[in-house]
């Protein structure tokens, strides 16, 4: 992992900049901890800052209690949940198949967006491009 909170708001910076509808995109250790993140300029966050470490933590949580069902399912690759004014995905960081999450990718996008796409053809190439610096 990169090793200072700006080289991590710095990673976030250039992961909004892949597609113009995202909003938002944190970085969050195996305990929810929000370690970086960097919203799209100019906007207004839905959260304050303390919400948003609150969801940090619940949407890590969330993807940890999926991991029960990793046998039957298959690996969790991202989640992703419409709501009336966004839309929110976390995608677990591995740097190897065989490998727990020790990073969560935390998005949220506009309504609009195609956010599938975009975590699929923008974001899991970013990630595998940039994998030693989530090392």
């Amino acid at each position: 992992m990169p090793q200072t909170k700006e080289d991590l708001n710095v990673m976030c910076r250039d992961i909004q900049l892949l597609d113009n509808s995202i909003r938002f995109v944190g970085i969050a250790n195996n305990l929810g901890s929000l370690i970086g993140k960097a919203y799209r300029n100019g906007l207004t966050p839905l959260m304050d800052e303390n919400e948003t470490s609150h969801y940090s933590i619940q949407a890590v949580l969330r993807a940890a209690t999926r991991q029960d069902f990793e046998s039957k399912i298959g690996r969790l690759e991202y989640s992703i949940g419409k709501y009336e004014r966004l839309i929110r995905a976390t995608v677990p960081i591995r740097l190897n198949l065989d490998e727990e999450s020790k990073f969560y990718l935390l998005l949220s996008f506009d309504l609009k967006s195609a956010a599938l796409e975009v975590i699929e053809d923008k974001v899991f190439r970013f990630i595998q491009e940039n994998k030693e610096n989530f090392a």
